[in-house]
């Protein structure tokens, strides 16, 4: 004999668990803050360029939509092509929905930064509200707040509430299909039928994981409605439930159909199983080195406190769901199941990206909603007997206790939320990226934009390897053809440009262009062609190098909300004073400056200019100056290399720049390298320190093998801090097989502290 299923509490008019006025307006009130918080997250820097990182792929999905309305094309083409492309072009790893929707957005709107964000900054706003809309109606008002106060505090939700990726859209519309099955079996109406189906459907369009998740909810709809006993579950309008699953069923059915039709016919049926087979590689490896491996990108996305909470709160869903048997309490079980498949399952995606368990945020809100509900009913019983079926509404105050018990963690899940949020920002949602360095993007993306109108219109680009080139980077150009990865020209491009960073170009191969063509240079990045401007025309059969530097300035407060928030505004302008060090360093004729040199950095090359030019009282003067202006390091190298000192800039972009006396050129190719380690964690904060040592610091654009004896030289480095106190260290190092120089009386150290971050 089954033992006898407890009551449930009195349902109002509309079908919902009845509660108190107080209760719905202190739950109504959080929720209100939690999505305007949220959806203030989410839009911050929408109108801001589309950088480097995992963010990119924003930029790549209006690159597909514009070729969608370009070539009027139902698949998505990640690149811009002279023509229109082939379906063998198409991308077919992905369902094509969140493409459509971009390109819906962009055919009302037209093309701006804002359209790639749009679509995922409106959805995630929508999904507190429809968080709340669950809870309240499975449980009571609090717990809905729970729910949706949940969900918006975790570090991952925040770090890519603006991603027109994947997860968002699955998570919103899954769950607005989640909250039409709720009212369904609460009123058998048939609008909330629809609004299930609608919800899901959309859910299997925009990914994969939406499919595993309607195929669990038809399981269980299955079991309760055929297999189990009818008092199991209690009563329920058999009719409709049968509409609502097969009409789901179908849904799921014809929508597998149609990507399948269409990766069939674009020939890529196989180039799909082969990605899945690729993502689900390295299964062999235990779950338990898996997970410990991923330790920290777990403990920064999710925090400890929310990990534990997970935890119990599956535990008490499944026992409610057995012992209670509440239907409705399957539902933050099948969203585990969910995103426990595709953390799992896929074991190669969640190695490369962080946001790969972003599900389980969604998990995580609806259990809230059962443990505030869990927790107010304890209250209510200790307070006094329960209500009987039909009684009055239950008071608030057991209900307002278990929500703010349970709001207090979440504090503390914000304290690691917000800098989180923050730092993917800075780092395009790739965050440590496991120490390797990382790239905003945004001075070269500056760069790009400039550069586009000043080419002839539809000219192709081409980029050296060094350039990384990103989806953000093709956006960036304007709808260009752009050839990545390319090597350097024999002769000048006759229409477009050819593309390079001096960071990561060899000397040898700066040389060789620096001799071969006319180059206009904008900061470390070079382009060669026939439309690639210069401040003014050069002498009658000159060639040379003409130069532009970033002039940089911080944002105002809307600026900083609304564009940017982690980079400069930034400028591109005429810069005498890079031109005379750039043909110095190639040998080409150099006019020095006219006028003084009014910023630390030309103060630096005024100083070169007066070495060269044989005046060493200028240059001492100077470098007094200069020295004055910085933090002094003092450390020296065997081959005469000093680093004077740095200074450093704390802004949206903060920036550490250290100044180097040079002993003369490097005998092989070596580099300032700068890196950093987190040596203890950030007050208050439960996440573990981060324990990878990460690259910071970029090659100089003038490389070491091209340096004078004596000259000043000064290396840029953007701090992007990461949680806690960093310290960052320099050191030359080779990069081929050649000796790098070692420190002078550094006691053995191979490197030198250059700054220190709490």
């Amino acid at each position: 004999m089954l033992p006898s299923r407890p009551a449930p509490r009195p349902a109002d008019l509309r079908g919902l668990p009845a509660a108190s006025r107080l209760e719905t307006r202190a739950a109504l009130a959080v929720t209100a803050v939690a999505t305007a918080w949220f959806a203030l997250a989410a839009a911050w820097e929408m109108f801001g360029p589309l950088l480097a990182g995992h963010y990119a792929s924003s930029a790549g999905v209006g690159i597909i939509a514009e070729n969608m309305l370009r070539w009027e094309i139902l698949g998505p083409v990640w690149e811009y092509t002279a023509s229109r492309p082939a379906p063998a072009m198409y991308y077919c790893h992905h369902p094509w929905g969140i493409f459509w929707t971009t390109a819906a957005f962009m055919e009302v709107f037209g093309r701006h930064d804002v359209i790639c964000r749009l679509p995922a900054v409106l959805l995630s706003a929508a999904t507190p509200p429809l968080l709340y809309a669950i809870g309240r109606s499975v449980y009571r008002p609090a717990a809905g707040a729970a729910a949706a106060a949940s969900f918006v505090v975790l570090p991952i939700t925040l770090a890519f509430a603006n991603l027109n990726a994947l997860e968002v859209p699955v998570m919103a519309w899954t769950l607005l299909g989640l909250w039409g099955y709720v009212r369904l079996t609460q009123t058998s109406r048939r609008r909330y039928l629809a609004v299930s189906a609608l919800g899901l459907a959309l859910g299997m369009h925009a990914d994969w994981p939406a499919f595993v998740l309607t195929s669990g909810l038809l399981t269980f709809g299955a079991i309760r409605a055929y297999l189990l006993p009818k008092r199991f579950f209690g009563p329920m309008n058999d009719r409709r439930y049968a509409q609502w699953w097969v009409l789901t069923a179908f849904v799921a059915a014809l929508t597998a159909a149609l990507y399948l039709a269409l990766f069939h016919q674009a020939g890529k049926l196989g180039d799909l199983l082969g990605s899945y087979g690729f993502r689900s590689s390295g299964n062999a490896e235990p779950l338990a080195k898996v997970l410990a491996s991923r330790r920290y990108w777990i403990e920064l996305s999710f925090t400890p406190i929310a990990i534990a909470a997970g935890k119990l709160a599956a535990i008490v869903c499944a026992a409610r769901l057995v012992l209670l048997r509440r239907e409705h309490d399957a539902l933050p079980l099948l969203y585990l199941a969910t995103a426990t498949v595709q953390y799992v399952v896929f074991r190669q995606g969640a190695d490369i990206h962080i946001f790969w368990p972003h599900y389980f945020g969604a998990y995580f809100a609806l259990a809230a909603a059962a443990l505030v509900e869990t927790g107010a009913a304890l209250l209510e019983r200790a307070a006094a007997a329960p209500l009987a079926h039909g009684a009055a509404p239950p008071p608030a105050g057991p209900a307002l206790v278990a929500l703010a018990l349970w709001l207090a963690p979440l504090a503390a899940v914000l304290r690691d939320g917000l800098p989180a949020l923050r730092y993917a920002r800075e780092t395009g949602g790739r965050f440590n990226e496991r120490g390797h360095l990382i790239h905003s993007d945004g001075a070269k993306t500056a760069f790009l934009r400039w550069l586009a109108p000043r080419l002839p219109e539809g000219a192709p680009v081409e980029m050296h390897e060094g350039m990384k080139a990103t989806w953000a980077q093709v956006w960036a150009l304007g709808g260009r053809v752009v050839k990545p990865t390319r090597p350097a020209p024999k002769e000048t491009p006759s229409r477009g440009a050819y593309l390079a960073d001096t960071r990561f170009l060899l000397d040898r191969d700066q040389a060789s262009l620096a001799r071969r063509f006319d180059i206009t240079a904008v900061g470390p990045f070079w382009a060669l062609g026939a439309g690639a401007p210069t401040p003014a025309p050069p002498a009658q059969g000159a060639r040379g190098i003409e130069a532009f530097s970033f002039r940089e300035r911080e944002p105002g407060l809307l600026a900083w909300y609304l564009v940017s928030g982690t980079e400069p505004e930034r400028e591109i302008v005429p810069d005498p004073f890079l031109t005379w060090e750039l043909r110095t360093h190639f040998g080409q004729p150099a006019e020095p400056p006219a006028g003084p040199p009014e910023t630390l950095e030309q103060k630096r090359i005024a100083h070169n200019i007066a070495l060269a030019a044989g005046d060493d009282a200028r240059a001492a003067a100077l470098r007094a100056e200069i020295t004055a202006a910085l933090a002094p390091l003092g450390a020296r190298f065997d081959d005469g290399t000093e680093l004077l000192g740095t200074t450093f800039h704390e802004g949206a972009r903060s920036l550490l720049t250290i100044v180097v006396r040079a002993g003369g050129p490097a005998t092989s190719d070596v580099a300032l390298t700068v890196r950093s380690r987190v040596v203890e964690r950030a007050p208050l904060s439960t996440t573990m320190a981060d324990p990878v040592d990460r690259e910071v610091g970029l090659p100089t654009a003038i490389s070491p093998q091209r340096w004078r004896a004596g000259f000043l030289y000064a290396d840029p480095v953007p701090i992007r801090k990461r949680p806690g106190t960093e310290v960052f260290w320099a050191s030359l190092r080779a990069r081929d097989r050649g000796r790098a120089p070692r420190l002078v009386d550094s006691g053995g150290a191979p490197e030198v502290e250059v700054l220190r971050l709490r």
